[in-house]
């Protein structure tokens, strides 16, 4: 204007010429960080164990034979186990299986009356064991197996069997000595047994005992699955307390006295109850 004042316009801003991430560009490109960083740290652990003597990983075996002491307590945290007989006085022990990380061992000893096995898949943040352990002992030998996450089964074995599993199914076959049985996750089977007393009891799972000799006593337990007990029908009674709670209860077929000096105890909560001749 003449005479007067210019007045100056400023400037808009510049814009930019990046338009901002999507809601799902920038999900995606979170999860590609997190995931990122997982593997990083995954590595990273592995290569540590690498430096510290430990293996990638690969297949495993491994085996051991000792003189057999007067009972057998084997320790095999994730693994499963199988327990046959042996014909000599010793106990083998084969184990195999497959790892990523640290290296399962074994360990078999005898110190005075007892034969110790110890092995399993280690304790391991990161990284895949899978172990199986087949155990050959004298039939007649009491034996105590402590395990987890992996399936227990003996075949033939006479002597008193204590075995105890978290997440894995149990099962024998041609048992005479007494029999105590524990799992949670998984189902316990018993088969063609002539154990005088037997315990089983699992909280996820069916629990089946069959008996080609009469047991003295049997308790059988369960939370969520079937309990079935079969015996033989000789004609003498037994003292029994079949009971469930959401389920039917059939135990007709067995002679009953609350007196008898033989009992059978078979619960569950959810499923039915059989107590029966074979």
């Amino acid at each position: 204007m003449p005479g007067g004042l210019r007045m100056s316009r400023t400037p808009p801003p510049p814009q930019s010429s990046r338009a901002g991430l999507s809601p799902g560009a920038r999900t995606a490109l979170i999860v590609a960080l997190v995931l990122g960083g997982v593997v990083t740290v995954v590595g990273l652990i592995l290569i540590g164990s690498v430096l510290r003597g430990a293996s990638l990983g690969g297949s495993y075996t491994d085996r051991a034979s000792v003189d057999a002491g007067s009972q057998v307590l084997a320790t095999v945290p994730n693994a499963s186990v199988t327990l046959s007989p042996s014909t000599d006085g010793q106990v083998y022990v084969d184990a195999r299986g497959t790892y990523l990380g640290k290296a399962p061992k074994l360990r078999v000893s005898t110190s005075g009356d007892v034969t110790t096995i110890s092995g399993g898949c280690p304790t391991q943040w990161f990284g895949f064991c899978s172990v199986d352990l087949a155990i050959r002992l004298p039939a007649d030998v009491p034996v105590t197996v402590l395990a987890q996450n992996g399936r227990l089964s003996t075949t033939g074995l006479t002597g008193s069997l204590d075995l105890a599993t978290t997440n894995g199914r149990i099962q024998t076959d041609g048992s005479r000595g007494d029999l105590d049985l524990r799992t949670t996750n998984g189902g316990i089977d018993v088969r063609g047994s002539s154990s005088g007393r037997v315990s089983a009891a699992t909280t996820n799972g069916s629990v089946e005992l069959d008996f080609i000799d009469p047991p003295s006593d049997v308790d059988a337990r369960s939370t969520n699955g079937r309990v079935v007990v079969r015996v033989p029908d000789d004609g003498e009674p037994y003292r029994v307390d079949a009971r469930t709670t959401n389920g039917g209860v059939d135990s007709a077929s067995v002679p009953t006295d609350p007196s008898a000096r033989r009992s059978i105890t078979a619960v569950t909560t959810n499923g039915t109850v059989a107590v029966e001749t074979r």
